[in-house]
């Protein structure tokens, strides 16, 4: 809960700066093949997942408390660090995930697998829906088999998003990643797939609805199935030359086969976007 009242509190905080000192002017000419209302009102970043038109660099800090564990009374919790870095065809993406599971004989903390990506957008700037797609790695740079798989995989990534003159962006981010060296010991030969959809809604002043933080898994090397639900709520602001995008989203298991799987989580986030022309 403290959590919660903490982010209440930073949104009223961002609001009130934004009354008094109307930081929500856009900074750069609206983009008439764009023409999302939230461009109007605000700096967009989210421009860099819909049309990456310009060059950006973004810090992205996600992260998930897990509460309720289907099985178990423990608690779990993963925050990921992810650097992105766009141009008008590509973005990459990189993430450390820092893990706390519980096991029999407590809870284990430390790095988890490292991955990247590189997607590569397909689409012209002037098109309403962008598709791209890339190659993705994870490094097994896990502290703890537990943590982690102890294997190089390789796999691919899609991202597909639309935009829509009313400032609505959905879309959805696919990951599937799998050993190229073999089974691993204990484990049926298989993947592991991800579906992360993605639906944003301007409400104004920068203030915005969101579902995007509850990631489907399928992990067919483990047998464990998670479809969640999410919705939630974030405020975009500007500080100094960084546009700070801060939100909350609960999600909801609505469907789970496997064991030691989030029953809900609560996803906390800041991403630290530095736009460049």
């Amino acid at each position: 809960m403290k959590w919660s009242f903490m982010f209440i509190g930073v949104i009223l905080f961002s609001r009130i700066v934004i009354a008094q000192t109307n930081t929500y002017s856009s900074p750069e000419p609206v983009q008439s093949t764009v023409p999302s209302k939230m461009n109007h009102e605000t700096p967009n970043p989210f421009k860099g997942f819909g049309s990456p038109r310009k060059n950006f660099r973004a810090l992205n800090i996600d992260n998930y408390y897990s509460p309720k564990i289907q099985g178990v009374t423990e608690v779990g919790n993963v925050l990921l660090l992810r650097g992105v870095f766009a141009n008008r065809r590509h973005m990459v993406r990189v993430t450390l995930p820092f893990v706390s599971v519980a096991t029999p004989a407590g809870y284990k903390s430390g790095i988890g697998n490292f991955n990247i990506f590189d997607i590569i957008r397909l689409t012209n700037d002037s098109a309403r829906v962008h598709f791209g797609i890339g190659p993705l790695l994870s490094i097994p740079s896990a502290t703890s088999s537990i943590l982690g798989v102890d294997q190089w995989q390789f796999g691919g990534s899609v991202l597909i998003a639309h935009v829509t003159p009313s400032g609505v962006i959905a879309g959805g981010l696919v990951t599937y990643r799998t050993s190229v060296f073999g089974n691993i010991a204990g484990q049926d030969n298989g993947g592991y797939l991800t579906f992360q959809p993605a639906l944003l809604l301007s409400i104004g002043n920068g203030l915005y609805g969101r579902s995007m933080g509850a990631t489907c898994i399928f992990d067919f090397n483990n047998k464990k199935t998670l479809i969640p639900l999410g919705v939630g709520i974030g405020q975009i602001f500007k500080a100094g030359n960084a546009i700070v995008n801060i939100f909350i989203e609960p999600a909801f298991s609505v469907y789970s086969e496997g064991k030691n799987l989030p029953a809900y989580q609560i996803l906390i986030g800041m991403y630290f976007f530095l736009v460049k022309g």
